[in-house]
């Protein structure tokens, strides 16, 4: 991994990951790989939401985006079942995403995966009872 990661990614007006200035190379944010965005190969997860207005889409400044992922313990109190009950936690990936988009590059699947798999480690250190 190129760098320790700090949650969330996306935030703000800050709607790309890795955040680049225009005047320097991208590189994945996982390997430290040179190059990621166009014209070359990448991989990415982009999210958010398009306000409708008719028969198209656009997106609108009045939204914004957000990706998390959670964990919800079963609740022991109501007789519920599962993995590490009464436990709760959350990640934010992207938060107040401005337009209600985000993007995030990455060289290849396995920085990807790497990345998300990443994310889901960091996601279980926050698991914490209610």
């Amino acid at each position: 991994m190129a760098k320790k990661l700090k949650f969330p990614q996306c935030k703000s007006k800050i709607t790309v990951f890795p955040n680049v200035p225009k005047n320097k190379k991208s590189s994945c944010p996982m390997c430290g790989k040179k190059g990621v965005f166009e014209p070359n190969s990448f991989a990415t997860i982009d999210g958010g939401a398009l306000r409708r207005e008719g028969a198209s889409a656009s997106m609108d400044s009045r939204m914004e985006g957000f990706f998390s992922l959670g964990w919800h313990g079963a609740h022991t109190d109501m007789k519920g079942q599962g993995e590490k009950p009464d436990t709760w936690a959350n990640i934010d990936l992207a938060r107040d995403c401005a337009d209600g988009q985000f993007e995030m590059y990455f060289c290849s699947t396995d920085c990807l995966r790497a990345f998300l798999n990443a994310c889901v480690d960091e996601l279980e250190k926050r698991i914490k009872p209610i």
